[in-house]
């Protein structure tokens, strides 16, 4: 299965700003993957007009999420904080790709 098979659910999270102003527009997208697969993927881009893209990873666990309902909250909620915060150290030679593991399970690289 590739993930352009599977319904695909376009998420706007608005313009991340740092303390320093660099500023990150940053977009979702969340795919529904079928029963048989035991989590949820999604991918975040943060686009800076200078820097071009950072792409990031979320997984989440059918476990923690069981319906899309609150694998969209995760993805729009605590992962979309932490993603914001990964930015706050980002250059325009990129991000840290260290793996952000959350205490409910979710995973962010």
């Amino acid at each position: 299965m590739q993930f352009r098979e599977v319904p695909q659910h376009d998420i706007s999270l608005g313009t991340h700003q740092r303390a320093d102003g660099q500023r990150f527009k940053l977009t979702a997208r969340l795919f529904e993957l079928p029963a048989e697969y035991d989590y949820w993927q999604a991918t975040y881009d943060a686009k800076h007009d200078e820097w071009g893209h950072l792409r990031f990873v979320l997984t989440v666990p059918k476990k923690i999420a069981a319906t899309l309902d609150f694998a969209r909250a995760i993805v729009s909620g605590a992962a979309s904080e932490q993603v914001k915060s990964c930015l706050n150290s980002a250059t325009q030679s990129g991000r840290d790709l260290a793996p952000c593991f959350a205490l409910d399970g979710w995973v962010l690289i």
